[in-house]
């Protein structure tokens, strides 16, 4: 199995959910399966917090 990670962001417009919608239609045409999502803090340059975002964890099967 693998599993790749994608940060899909952490605000969302109307216009920005249709792009998500898009994008996780695109990666299950092309074999990936949406596992999970999961928020996280960014660190910049000198562990300064860039704020929250979010990560999509798709996997797989080989």
């Amino acid at each position: 199995m693998k599993y790749k990670i994608e940060s899909i962001g952490a605000a969302f417009t109307d216009k920005a959910i249709t792009s998500l919608s898009q994008r996780l239609t695109q990666e299950s045409n092309s074999g990936w399966e949406l596992h999970s999502v999961f928020s996280v803090e960014k660190k910049g340059c000198m562990g300064a917090s860039e704020g929250t975002t979010y990560l999509a964890i798709y996997r797989k099967d080989e």
